[in-house]
């Protein structure tokens, strides 16, 4: 990114927000010259506004707002630049898990089955058991208290396909276990404690602490941090699309699609304003060209997509 253009935009009148965004842009970067870092220091310091505003663009890229810019030394003679008043969110993302690290570091390093973003894996779990694993999933054979053989999963999606040999098999998750009566194909979700049981053909018995429910072909069911919903119908061909290759999004909100993409794209999406995080969005991605979309459904919706680098892309009202 050209310095040069950022600071231009900084100059010529636009919001607090969207001159945080080319601050943190630039610095993220880490091509600003001590001129660039002169210059941040005083728009820092020219207005309250323009302190609150990189914050907020930093709390939304670590998930916590890690910096203290009025404890830092700002100015030209600072060497360490965009590290003092980025390392500390960068730690912070690479060690909570806060979203695209796993392009750096693998998820769960120790899983016994795992994939990087982007990826689909298919792998045989055991004997009369196949699963396909979507991006940025893990998984690791385990053992129950009563000798029976599973998997926990640790994080992502993956697919089942059950013989109905292995009568004890479970699929272990932070929300609660996934016991297949008998043959049976079935999705298992788990993200941030919270996850989804689609079940394709046959059943399911999903058990938590407090109960258990029985899943069909053809419904799927939510659980979150153990408390069990009602089993409702689902859309196999588009729940499952990933499958193919493709996500589908019918009149989905534009940040569960942000969300659903970031586990396949490069980098953090960030929809800023709750009025554009509320847009439906009608889209089926090709799962081989996701860097293509973005810029589509700024298109579509006639909205600004901010990409910088690999890093971080920011949709924000035009």
């Amino acid at each position: 990114m050209d310095s040069s253009d950022v600071i231009a935009k900084n100059q010529h009148g636009s919001s607090a927000l969207e001159q945080a965004i080319y601050w943190f842009a630039l610095l993220l970067d880490g091509t600003e010259s001590e001129h660039d870092r002169e210059n941040f220091a005083c728009w820092i310091a020219s207005d309250p506004a323009h302190h609150r505003a990189f914050l907020e663009i930093e709390h939304l890229w670590t998930g916590t707002s890690s910096l203290n810019l009025a404890h830092q030394n700002l100015g030209a003679h600072n060497k360490t630049g965009r590290r003092a008043f980025l390392g500390a969110g960068l730690a912070a993302v690479l060690v909570g898990a806060a979203g695209w690290y796993g392009d750096v570091l693998p998820h769960h390093p120790f899983a016994d089955f795992r994939t990087v973003k982007g990826t689909r894996r298919k792998i045989t779990v055991m004997d009369g058991v196949q699963a396909e694993l979507a991006s940025q999933s893990s998984l690791s054979l385990v053992t129950d208290d009563r000798g029976a053989s599973g998997v926990a999963l640790h994080e992502g999606e993956v697919f089942f396909a059950h013989d109905g040999r292995r009568r004890d098999f479970f699929v272990s998750t932070a929300s609660g276990i996934v016991r297949p009566v008998a043959a049976a194909q079935f999705d298992v979700t788990c993200y941030d404690g919270q996850s989804e049981i689609i079940t394709q053909t046959g059943s399911v018995d999903v058990e938590t602490d407090q109960s258990t429910r029985n899943v069909t072909g053809g419904n799927g069911i939510s659980c979150d941090n153990g408390v069990l919903g009602t089993p409702y119908e689902v859309d196999l061909a588009m729940r499952l699309a990933w499958r193919k290759g493709r996500l589908v999004f019918v009149g989905d909100p534009l940040e569960k699609v942000a969300n659903v993409l970031q586990r396949w794209h490069p980098g953090r999406i960030i929809v800023l304003g709750d009025a554009l995080k509320q847009r439906p969005v009608t889209l089926v991605v090709n799962l081989n060209r996701t860097s293509d979309v973005l810029p589509l459904v700024g298109k579509v919706l006639s909205i600004e997509v901010d990409q910088i680098g690999d890093y971080l892309t920011i949709l924000r009202d035009a």
